[in-house]
């Protein structure tokens, strides 16, 4: 017969799986997150989000500690239960410009064209859970998560003033007609820590993923070229007419191992590392009459994060990281412009790095509030401004604050906010047919904003 102990045991891990499947669940059927540093999230949890993303060497709850470093699990020690719910509202805008003429006599168009378009997407609801089990007698600790890493998203209507959301130009206009993306990223962690001695401890966890990705329209395949000139001997003045891509599954797999170490008493330091998650191809059938079917392969990137945090301070906890997100050598987002068949290789974009600074201070026993700030480079350059039209991940500045109290001796509950500042980054068209790829006399430009709130409830038992 079970012991009290064991069957609670056994009934919180219940619960807690449970809760996963939940919270996957509610993923899935999220629409997805606005873009953070890049597509990556830079942060999970109130906690963790309050601070910018800072805290990884100080973590203190179970969503900290297993997104940024599987080593840190000792930081909770007994049993931790987090669960995290955020609501991402996204404000973007596309605008765009053709001169007169600027695709020739038979397109024109007469006069010059300029308007801007506001995306609909939003708001995104984006969930997290995370567990530690972190036993002070046992050199081992375990820990399971599930949340939303990734993600981007825009909703733009068909426009009869906004060059870039004109029809295509085979159905009477010069753009891309309505335009929408939906990209979401979940991921599971199953992880496992060991402690070398009193100072410092060693994590790893292979991570098990889950996207969806949905683009319309979809230039990553050979479109169909269409004869609107009725001269089918004459194949240059075909003109190219891409097709949707409907919403469908990939799943990848990757891991993450970290090292946490106590430098001295009040100084605390934690370095991780996540591969690259590769994942299968998204397999399309669009819906375009006439499309052939394809596929597409994005990965999510390296990172390699590093932290410090300081306890010195009477009240104050002081953290910094650092984090470098490889998207130059992430399949899908490392290479850009049109192959021998007209398709877009990928987004093109940049490696970032993330400095995450944060603070939290001891108002009262139980009450802490937080702030933080972080800085990260634009991985989207004005090169490659018209590819990522769908995908404009162009926030570089966030600031954040929260706070959490004791609502009972074992449930804590926090919150925070989160502001990414209004970025931009303008470029001009690109298109097969252009001389050199690119059209001079057009232009294309993508603003965002962000505002999140994020909810939490943590559980000691």
């Amino acid at each position: 017969m079970l012991s009290h102990h064991t069957e609670k045991t056994h009934r919180s891990l219940s619960y807690f799986l449970a809760i996963v499947l939940l919270s996957g669940l509610a993923t899935v059927l999220a629409p997805s997150a606005g873009a953070q540093t890049g597509h990556v999230m830079n942060g999970v949890g109130p906690i963790d989000q309050a601070m910018s993303g800072a805290g990884m060497a100080a973590p203190q709850d179970a969503l900290t500690a297993l997104h940024w470093n599987p080593a840190s699990l000792f930081s909770l020690p007994g049993k931790s239960l987090d669960v995290g719910f955020q609501l991402m509202m996204p404000t973007g805008s596309i605008s765009s410009s053709v001169q007169a003429g600027a695709f020739g006599p038979a397109f024109g168009p007469p006069v010059t064209m300029s308007g801007k378009t506001d995306s609909k997407a939003g708001p995104f609801p984006i969930p997290s859970i995370g567990f530690v089990y972190s036993d002070p007698d046992s050199r081992l600790a375990f820990g399971l998560s599930a949340f939303g890493v990734g993600g981007f998203g825009v909703d733009y209507e068909l426009s009869n003033s906004n060059p870039i959301v004109t029809p295509q130009m085979p159905n009477g206009g010069m753009g891309f007609g309505a335009m929408n993306s939906t990209f979401m990223l979940l991921q599971i962690s199953p992880t496992i820590a060991y402690r070398l001695n009193d100072r410092i401890s060693i994590g790893f966890a292979p991570t098990f993923n889950m996207a969806s990705l949905e683009l319309s329209v979809f230039p990553g395949t050979s479109p169909q070229f269409i004869d609107v000139f009725g001269s089918p001997n004459v194949p240059q003045d075909d003109l190219p007419l891409y097709p949707d891509a409907p919403a469908t599954w990939a799943t990848g797999f990757g891991f993450q191992m970290g090292v946490q170490a106590k430098v001295s008493e009040d100084l605390h330091a934690g370095l991780s590392y996540k591969s690259p998650q590769q994942f299968s191809d998204f397999e399309y059938k669009p819906t375009t009459p006439g499309a052939a079917d394809y596929s597409f392969r994005m990965d999510f990137p390296m990172i390699i994060s590093g932290g410090l945090a300081y306890t010195g301070l009477d009240k104050w906890l002081v953290v910094a990281d650092v984090r470098y997100i490889d998207y130059a050598n992430a399949k899908g987002f490392d290479i850009t412009g049109f192959d021998s068949n007209f398709a877009v290789q990928g987004f093109g974009w940049d490696a970032i790095t993330v400095v995450a600074l944060g603070a939290q201070y001891e108002v009262s026993d139980g009450f802490p509030v937080r702030f933080g700030y972080s800085w990260n480079s634009n991985p989207i350059s004005e090169d490659v401004a018209f590819f990522n039209s769908p995908a404009p991940a162009i926030i570089t500045q966030h600031v954040s604050g929260g706070f959490s109290f004791s609502a009972t001796d074992a449930i804590t509950i926090s919150l925070a906010g989160q502001y990414g500042f209004a970025n931009t980054v303008e470029g001009i068209w690109k298109n097969p047919m252009f001389p050199n790829g690119e059209n001079p006399a057009t232009s294309v430009k993508h603003e965002l904003s962000t505002l999140t709130l994020i909810g939490g409830v943590h559980f000691t038992f």
